[in-house]
């Protein structure tokens, strides 16, 4: 199932924060921890540092960003239309330098797209109304995305590259059915 042998902290493989996991990680050895016990606090500090920002996030920066945009949805989607309407104008051109009168088809198009524009101003504006509400749920709201986050990073990781891949959370229980291993140190005199 899996290799208790493999001493490779998975903790280190999470994105962005590798680095200083791994340096957090031989801080906490050099102080004498073992390598479950490390690993364990580790795990705890990624957490809470985790916990702290998502709720800072989801309670404060996505409604203070949601009010400050509410009222601008016509601003925030103007380029749409801008982008969408380009390619009847280049038709109209070409169809009018020809002597040619643009059919229905063309016109159409630029009144479904307008019609999408409103509908999409009317989505960022429902959506820009819900952020501003996650400011009362953002700590349950931090604890789902926390739990979502570390079942992904689980289910999609390899500790050490392993064949078969074993997950972090499997190589964490092999760690902690095995004797305890504690760092080895060598003493070289110089």
């Amino acid at each position: 199932m899996t290799n208790p042998d493999i001493t490779v902290n998975p903790l280190i493989e999470i994105p962005f924060s590798g680095g200083l996991i791994r340096q957090f990680d031989k801080f906490l050895l050099d102080l004498g921890f073992a390598v479950r016990w490390a690993e364990t606090v580790e795990f705890l500090v990624i957490i809470g540092v985790l916990y702290a920002v998502l709720s800072l996030a989801v309670g404060k920066l996505l409604p203070w960003v949601s009010s400050k945009l509410a009222g601008h949805e016509e601003r925030l989607t103007a380029p749409v239309p801008a982008v969408l309407l380009a390619p009847e104008w280049a038709v109209t051109k070409v169809l009018v330098r020809a002597g040619r009168v643009p059919g229905s088809f063309v016109h159409r198009y630029g009144e479904i797209v307008l019609v999408l524009v409103d509908w999409l101003q009317a989505a960022l504006a429902a959506v820009l109304r819900l952020l501003r509400s996650l400011g009362k749920h953002g700590r349950p709201i931090a604890v789902v995305l926390l739990v979502l986050g570390f079942l992904s990073w689980n289910s999609n990781s390899c500790v050490a590259d392993t064949l078969p891949c074993v997950s972090p959370v499997q190589h964490w229980i092999a760690q902690f059915e095995g004797p305890s291993v504690r760092p080895v140190r060598s003493v070289v005199p110089q």
